[in-house]
């Protein structure tokens, strides 16, 4: 490929299982790599428009001899992102090289850090509040909730910089790169499966799915297809971010969703 074409390109990178307990970030992983390699002309598009750099396992060491949470230096690697060692930490301390090395190459686009969790349900984001652009980091996972049901949830993500968190990937990371770029996340997915969430932009004024209609657990395939619906949707946002407008079109979406929720929940706290 000519230098001029790969210089237009976009960065992205994707990790995974830095918690050796969470093996459905495995299968999350596999349906990002199963989709990227494969011949739908998304997955080419994104191949033309995109370079990906794929982590699909950040603490081997710990998956191979059967630990929960931490390495084998007894470190919870995803608390120690912002001073890594190279001798006790070696694929944060790398990885961190590869994202700020990646970052001054080429613009980064996505950098996702996929995970499971234990108590929540359904698949949501964490990602980062910026005061100044508080619609910006909402964007990605908002236009996921066009594509991801019924496992994704919007409503439950959230956006900030708690404290307490300032050593994960997804706080050290984007601070490291100047708290400049939005798409900077955590994935997660829940351990169990889906639960009704009363408000969620796909749904416009339909109703909320009965416990009943999502009475089951999450299955290989089902993690799967999250994996898949992450590439999906970074096509999604290529096409809206190519022109100004496009972006500005789903901000002002995020906007609307946001005030109409708020008035359904006065309203409901009112007939109380």
């Amino acid at each position: 490929m000519p230098f001029e074409v790969d210089q237009k390109k976009e960065g992205v990178v994707i990790s995974a299982r830095i918690h050796p307990g969470e093996s459905n970030a495995s299968w999350m992983m596999k349906g990002v790599i199963d989709f990227l390699v494969s011949s739908d002309p998304a997955a080419s598009e994104l191949r033309d428009k995109f370079v990906f750099k794929i982590i699909p396992m950040l603490n081997p060491d710990g998956v191979i001899n059967g630990n929960y949470r931490c390495s084998l230096a007894g470190c919870d690697l995803n608390r120690r992102w912002k001073y890594p060692s190279e001798t006790l930490h070696p694929t944060v301390w790398h990885t961190k090289k590869l994202i700020t090395k990646l970052a001054q190459e080429r613009p980064l686009a996505l950098y996702c850090d996929i995970h499971g969790h234990s108590r929540r349900k359904n698949a949501f984001f964490y990602g980062n509040g910026s005061p100044t652009e508080p619609n910006a980091a909402r964007v990605f996972p908002f236009l996921m909730s066009k594509l991801a049901q019924p496992h994704y949830s919007y409503d439950y993500s959230r956006f900030n910089t708690n404290r307490t968190k300032e050593q994960t990937a997804r706080i050290a990371v984007w601070r490291d790169l100047g708290s400049k770029h939005s798409n900077i996340y955590t994935m997660e997915a829940s351990f169990c499966g889906p639960k009704p969430v009363k408000f969620e932009p796909h749904r416009g004024k339909a109703k909320a799915p009965t416990a009943q209609e999502l009475n089951y657990h999450f299955n290989t395939q089902d993690y799967l297809e999250l994996g898949q619906n992450l590439c999906k949707t970074l096509a999604v946002y290529r096409t809206a971010s190519e022109t100004t407008m496009g972006i500005q079109n789903i901000e002002y979406q995020i906007e609307q969703y946001h005030i109409e929720k708020e008035a359904k929940l006065e309203q409901e706290d009112l007939i109380r």
